[in-house]
């Protein structure tokens, strides 16, 4: 763990239970994934310069004090891929304040801390999902900034997948159009259109989401950004798109089976392309991958 101007052990990675982080879930955060180049012994961040915009982007819009400038944030992400070479790695630099209640306060100030940990997603023999019975309510923050306090949703999200007993939770937002999976982007496949909820449905603006847009776009599908129904989920072929999850393919929603073979077809071939962009072996790697140093 990254904390405090230098990588410690875990366990020394701690903070005051009256800081703001503590007291209020006043954090923002990132996830990124880093790939190890082994021709060049050096790992490759994945859309690095978007994921911190959007980090900086995010404390502005929850009034959290910028601790460091991007150099400095990039410099210690390197410091702890540096302690796990030699494997994929996932890392989560996270802004937080320590104190003040405003950045107007007199007392404000902001901190960091990176945890890193090795990247090995796999995918269940079957992912089902169900629409959630509880809709997502934005308040001034919302999904205008990825925020640890926005993320307590997920607690109830998870206690009703375990009580479903399947792999992913879907929600709705107050308009009952579909917004998101449980820490993950929607992406609805039918034949050669990829169809994905606007971000005026009440959802993060997906990184990840992102680059399977332009991986379509240069496959030659027709792209749709647009409010979905729910029921929309159980015409096509659904798949997912985060940082941790990768792409990954729904075989259920609501026990409703997928039913759109060239939806199917198109997925695989979106989850392969991004693998290999993820290898540096896509057109479209140099613009999304760069060398963490």
């Amino acid at each position: 763990m990254w904390f405090d101007g230098a990588c410690v052990p875990w366990e020394d990675a701690r903070v005051h239970v009256w800081d703001e982080l503590a007291l209020r879930g006043a954090n923002v955060f990132e996830g990124m994934t880093a790939f190890w180049n082994a021709a060049e012994q050096r790992h490759d961040v994945l859309a690095g310069d978007a994921h911190l915009d959007r980090l900086y982007q995010s404390a502005r819009v929850a009034d959290i004090p910028a601790p460091m400038d991007k150099a400095a944030v990039f410099g210690a992400l390197a410091e702890v891929a540096a302690q796990l070479g030699g494997s994929d790695i996932y890392l989560r630099p996270t802004f937080y304040a320590k104190r003040g209640r405003s950045t107007l306060a007199l007392d404000s100030e902001g901190a960091m801390y990176i945890g890193g940990f090795p990247f090995r997603p796999s995918t269940p023999a079957a992912v089902r999902a169900i629409v959630s019975s509880h809709r997502r309510f934005g308040g001034p923050i919302g999904a205008h900034a990825k925020s640890g306090g926005s993320y307590l949703d997920f607690r109830v999200f998870e206690r009703e997948r375990v009580e479903h007993g399947v792999e992913h939770v879907f929600f709705l937002n107050d308009r009952d159009h579909v917004a998101e999976a449980d820490g993950a982007a929607i992406l609805l496949v039918r034949d050669r259109r990829v169809i994905t909820p606007s971000v005026d449905s009440g959802v993060l603006d997906s990184i990840t989401k992102r680059i399977v847009l332009d991986l379509a776009r240069g496959l030659g599908h027709q792209v749709e950004e647009r409010p979905v129904r729910r029921d929309e989920l159980y015409d096509g072929q659904v798949v997912l798109a985060g940082t941790l999850l990768g792409l990954r393919p729904v075989h259920a929603v609501d026990g409703h089976a997928a039913a759109d073979a060239d939806g199917a077809d198109t997925a695989a071939t979106l989850v392969a392309e991004y693998d290999r962009l993820c290898r540096g072996e896509n057109p479209l790697a140099p613009t999304y991958l760069a060398p963490l140093r």
